[in-house]
């Protein structure tokens, strides 16, 4: 959103009020009826839908310049997912009939919201063709390599997924089991692709995520072995692992969660 035409980012940012939250807090409830959409000013947030068991799936992420609650302002229906600051957040929130007057007066603004939901619903098809092959250490590296496209910074080690995440969230991501996620990982670490830290991830070497994440079968590889897949190198086995190291990520549920599909309605 901050694409936007300065007139049309003026127009939005003179709009609602701004709101501020701490980690943990919940921006927006599902089945909430509740219409407001909020602009991301700053900090990072998790989508996440409520299983009937009530357990938590993490669907996507938002971070800065980014729109939540768009889809409700618009259709009026109830909120399809929680949205939770995943860290200090700040906001600037709209009504939906504030949100729907400036839709109809600034087509700027109008243009780069069509544009970000259909944006959303490419990423939400990606997301599923994504999970849906490949061995778990593929799938984990697939949305990896998501993740950094948006969400990395720069460290001396080399890209941090500047998100706090669990390995239940990497899982929701991949499509895997938390098992599966941390088996993976050690598999990625031992490839020299990752490093691991509590919450954290830092791609060491994207040529070689990549090279892992473009693998989706198990031809035969010219000694006979089955390899993990034709577009980039096997990643070394790793030697009989005891439990996680306590550098790995938690596996215990976050503060708690961003999209599989566009966000919170």
């Amino acid at each position: 959103m901050f694409h936007l035409h300065p007139d049309d980012r003026d127009a939005l940012l003179t709009r609602g009020r701004v709101v501020r939250y701490d980690t943990g807090d919940v921006l927006i409830r599902e089945g909430s009826t509740d219409t407001s959409v909020l602009l991301l000013l700053d900090g990072c947030v998790k989508v996440v839908g409520v299983a009937e068991d009530g357990g938590t799936t993490l669907l996507a992420l938002r971070v800065r310049g980014e729109i939540v609650g768009e889809i409700s302002a618009l259709d009026g229906q109830p909120r399809s997912a929680t949205v939770i600051a995943a860290r200090p957040t700040v906001t600037r929130t709209l009504t939906g009939a504030a949100f729907r007057e400036l839709l109809r007066e600034r087509s700027g603004v109008a243009d780069v919201v069509q544009r970000s939901v259909l944006a959303k619903l490419r990423g939400a098809t990606r997301y599923r063709i994504d999970g849906s092959s490949g061995s778990a250490a593929v799938r984990l590296a697939r949305a990896l390599d998501n993740l950094v496209r948006s969400y990395a910074r720069a460290v001396p080690e080399g890209l941090r997924i500047d998100v706090p995440l669990t390995h239940a969230d990497l899982a929701a991501l991949a499509g895997v089991s938390e098992a599966s996620v941390q088996r993976a990982l050690r598999s990625l670490r031992a490839a020299g692709a990752v490093t691991t830290k509590y919450r954290m991830v830092v791609i060491r070497d994207q040529d070689i995520l990549r090279a892992i994440a473009g693998q989706s079968c198990r031809p035969v590889a010219p000694d006979g072995e089955p390899a993990v897949g034709g577009a980039g190198p096997r990643p070394p086995r790793p030697k009989r692992a005891g439990p996680v190291p306590p550098t790995a990520l938690d596996p215990a549920r976050p503060e708690h969660d961003g999209d599989a599909l566009p966000d919170a309605g």
